[in-house]
């Protein structure tokens, strides 16, 4: 008989494996870092059931449970906050997020384990799930041999000239419609596609006129906003504005190097901030290079493709095309919109009667 399928998300190993060991005779287990972690992971393993910690670093579980809810495909799934912080303002905080039940650390393994098990009953069965855990596993050892395959692969061939390094980035593109620029390569059949993000709304607009001739242009607004991206969008560079609401560049920047997927994607932090103080703190950060605001279009697109060319970067396969994802945004937001229209008025009729 299948069982249901936990997601424990903490970013202590310790915690993770006393939670994994009290669940695993009941529940299939599965585990995640962080909240970037686990909103990447989510489509793949398709969790009956979240535990989640708070306080993670970069993008802590409030956070990653808000962004969850807002996914028509997962909203549903029961979400049980772990935390140590355990005031009467964190627990309301947890609820407003999303949360169906918060539990305070330090916990007793067995108690949890009585506790999950009443939740998880909310689910009758399982939900019908595409892979495995093992065929899961599987995929991921595969790909993360097939990255190392081709860095040493990289490491060991010759040093490309900049525009053939480029050539091979993308060869598989339409030719744009546009006068050529130094920069292109009449071969590319794929844009790359590159995630820029920058609350000033005037700037995020230039720069996405200067960048959509050459890429697939996704933007955001914070960082928060830029992770929830991340997941449906699949960008292969990232141009990053250092002062954002939420989440700074800098806390950005760090989590996408944290990340398996993004360690070694390109990012370019741009910023009004000019000090040597605060652009090698952008690259301890994890960033490829600073770019001072405000820029001349043509110096912002060469050092673009510089640091395009010196990482080697290559354009990832992507699961949808941007109008499809776009649509696909825009039935969430509907069937999001639809079922809190229904909620509201299962409370007005409550109220009324």
């Amino acid at each position: 008989m299948a069982r249901q399928r936990i997601m424990i998300v903490d970013d202590e190993d310790d915690i993770r494996k006393i939670i994994g060991y009290s669940l695993i005779n009941n529940f299939e287990i599965t585990e995640a870092v962080d909240g970037l972690d686990a909103l990447e992971k989510i489509e793949r393993y398709e969790p009956d059931l979240i535990i989640m910690d708070v306080m993670m670093p970069l993008m802590n579980g409030l956070e990653a449970s808000q962004a969850i809810r807002e996914s028509s495909r997962f909203s549903d799934v029961p979400i049980v906050f772990l935390s140590g912080l355990s005031t009467k303002k964190d627990m309301e905080k947890g609820y407003l997020s999303g949360a169906d039940l918060y539990l305070p650390k330090p916990f007793e393994p067995s108690r949890l384990a009585g506790i999950v098990s009443n939740v998880a009953k909310k689910r009758s069965t399982p939900s019908h799930k595409k892979y495995t855990i093992e065929q899961i596993h599987k995929m991921e050892e595969e790909a993360s041999e097939e990255k190392k395959a081709t860095a040493e692969e990289i490491s060991a061939s010759p040093p490309m000239e900049e525009e053939d390094s480029f050539q091979k980035i993308a060869a598989q593109q339409p030719q744009p419609r546009h006068r050529p620029s130094p920069y292109e390569i009449d071969a590319m059949k794929v844009f790359p596609r590159v995630m820029v993000v920058d609350d000033d709304r005037e700037m995020l607009d230039i720069m996405q006129l200067i960048l959509q001739s050459h890429f697939e242009v996704v933007t955001a607004m914070d960082g928060i906003q830029a992770i929830r991206k991340l997941i449906l969008y699949q960008p292969d560079l990232f141009v990053l504005d250092i002062m954002l609401p939420k989440m700074s560049g800098y806390q950005l920047c760090q989590s996408l190097r944290r990340n398996n997927t993004y360690k070694n994607a390109p990012i370019i932090t741009v910023s009004a901030k000019t000090s040597k103080k605060d652009m090698d703190y952008a690259l301890r950060m994890g960033s490829d290079i600073f770019i001072s605001k405000p820029f001349e279009a043509h110096n912002f697109l060469r050092i673009i493709f510089d640091t395009i060319n010196k990482k080697k970067m290559a354009v990832k396969p992507k699961n949808l095309t941007i109008k499809d994802i776009t649509a696909r945004e825009e039935e969430e937001k509907r069937i999001f919109q639809e079922e809190k229209e229904r909620k509201k008025a299962r409370k007005d009729d409550s109220r009324n009667k």
